[in-house]
């Protein structure tokens, strides 16, 4: 599957605001997020800022940092 935003989160920043809905229609039913990884990527899709998400997860910037990573991770084993 050929994706827009499939370069992206190989060795640069992954901007999932980026994708289209079809794209993240799709990584919402193969990527399995669970708890804080389904609540970031939902946040994401919206442009939200990980630094503004960690305060409305009431969660350290670190924190989110890490469900970031699992949640590109994921993403990107699709790609």
């Amino acid at each position: 599957m050929l994706l827009s935003g499939q370069g992206e989160g190989i060795g640069g920043n992954m901007v999932i605001s980026d994708f289209t809905k079809p794209e993240l229609d799709y990584f919402r039913e193969v990527c399995n997020f669970v708890g804080s990884e389904k609540t970031l990527f939902e946040l994401r899709s919206q442009g939200v800022p990980l630094e503004r998400i960690a305060e409305m997860l009431d969660m350290s910037v670190d924190g989110i940092y890490k469900v970031s990573r699992k949640v590109n991770r994921k993403i990107n084993k699709t790609l």
